[in-house]
């Protein structure tokens, strides 16, 4: 093991077998989940220390992980800094966690992003398994427990929507692989089960971000042929027309409250939550007192700075139920607290993600992940929920290893139609 010019295969089986131990019990127990996901990152640091020359020969491969580190250690030293007991508490906690996660998400990151072994056909059954199981218990829950909003085994709707489209789209990408010749339908059928378990979740964000990314993450795919991509495209949009048919309660609902908080935006003595005037007012303060604090500011600073903010302006009010909590924007929520590098550091890992998806890799299955991450962080900060950190975490591995095999076999095959015009 010592002497050995590649890592050890003993590594790389028991770090993915925890992160698809991990994957599968965070969607219904996330303690646990947690706890294997810990002890994953650690053997990946032991890999790491035994064979630092085979992980770190590519530096193209280093950079998402570094940052993945670097966001994760930035949390933890700033909780570190500035954390005291008060109300403010469970927030520090939150990142305290979250960064944790994403320093272990790091480490696990660059095993996968160098793994010499083909593991994706071991890994997409256990996808292919777990789709299935999360979708139609949630779909069980929303259709014969009576539940307005489906939730999994959390207290947050929101939270099962985040961990159903992380499961969903690793599912559709499967299914876009395991037969050529039947992909079409298997996609579909993938499609339409996934749409109809997020319906129930009425997570607005997922229900309008699920199908433009299941569509961008099928057109990108080299693998598959023009033809196939019509026909496809077609077919998705007769099931979403069908899936909002048969669910068409659960969606008028939701653009219902939707056209109601847009009407009472500007009225600040209404008593209704207003969702979408609570996030512009959360937007708005955030933005203004990370400008006044550029090198970062404790929660306690900046709840009063936004208190004294609000005195000014009274159609900010909306933001004072948040302001132990967060911004409900991942990069407003970051420059508030963590200032300038804080902002910087994420923007980094953003475009390191897309960069990897897009270049080095040429992963589809990551490319939609990543475009995920990004799109629920405008309206919600995804790196405060340990849940949501540690899902889209391991799915953003677990995405590098069911891609590469892909994105080797299109690029070989480019090389040889280059070689033979």
């Amino acid at each position: 093991m010592f002497r050995r010019e590649t890592p050890h295969p003993l590594f790389s089986y028991l770090i993915y077998l925890g992160c698809l131990v991990s994957f599968v019990t965070i969607s219904f127990n996330w303690s646990q989940g947690r706890n294997v996901f810990f002890v994953t990152s650690y053997v990946a640091f032991i890999a790491l220390i035994f064979n630092p020359k085979y992980y770190t020969k590519r530096i193209d491969l280093l950079w998402a992980p570094l940052l993945f580190v670097a966001v994760g250690l930035g949390s933890i030293l700033w909780v570190a800094a500035y954390k005291q007991p008060g109300e403010y508490i469970n927030l520090y906690r939150a990142f305290m966690v979250t960064g944790k996660l994403l320093v272990a998400t790091g480490f696990v990151l660059l095993i996968a992003l160098n793994e010499p072994i083909n593991f994706s056909r071991l890994i997409k059954p256990a996808l292919l398994l777990l789709g299935a199981s999360v979708n139609l218990y949630i779909i069980y829950q929303g259709v014969t427990q009576g539940i307005s909003r489906s939730e999994l085994n959390f207290d947050r709707a929101t939270i099962a929507a985040y961990i159903i489209t992380a499961v969903d789209l690793l599912m559709i990408y499967t299914l876009l692989h395991v037969s050529k010749k039947h992909r079409i339908i298997l996609f579909a059928l993938g499609f339409t089960v996934s749409y109809i378990a997020i319906i129930h979740t009425q997570t607005r964000a997922a229900i309008l971000a699920f199908p433009i990314i299941s569509i961008i993450m099928f057109l990108v795919d080299k693998d598959i042929t023009k033809k196939q991509k019509y026909i496809s495209c077609l077919s998705m949009i007769a099931l979403l027309f069908l899936s909002g048919f048969f669910l068409k309660k659960i969606i008028d609902n939701r653009i219902e409250e939707f056209k109601i908080d847009m009407s009472t935006l500007s009225d600040i003595h209404t008593s209704r939550e207003n969702s979408v005037g609570s996030r512009i007012s959360m937007s708005k303060a955030g933005t203004l007192v990370g400008n006044q604090h550029l090198f970062g500011q404790s929660a306690e600073q900046r709840g009063n700075e936004i208190s004294t903010l609000v005195a000014k302006n009274p159609l900010l009010a909306g933001v004072l139920p948040y302001t132990t909590i967060h911004m409900h924007n991942e990069l407003v929520d970051t420059y508030s607290l963590r200032g300038i590098w804080g902002g910087l550091l994420l923007i980094a890992l953003y475009l390191s993600l897309l960069w990897l998806s897009l270049r080095s890799q040429k992963n589809t299955a990551l490319l939609a992940m990543t475009i995920t991450i990004i799109t629920y962080g405008l309206s919600d900060v995804l790196f405060f929920s340990s849940e949501a950190t540690g899902i889209f975490g391991i799915a953003v591995i677990l995405s590098v290893l069911i891609g590469k095999h892909t994105a080797t076999t299109v690029q070989i095959a480019d090389n040889q139609n280059n070689a033979n015009p």
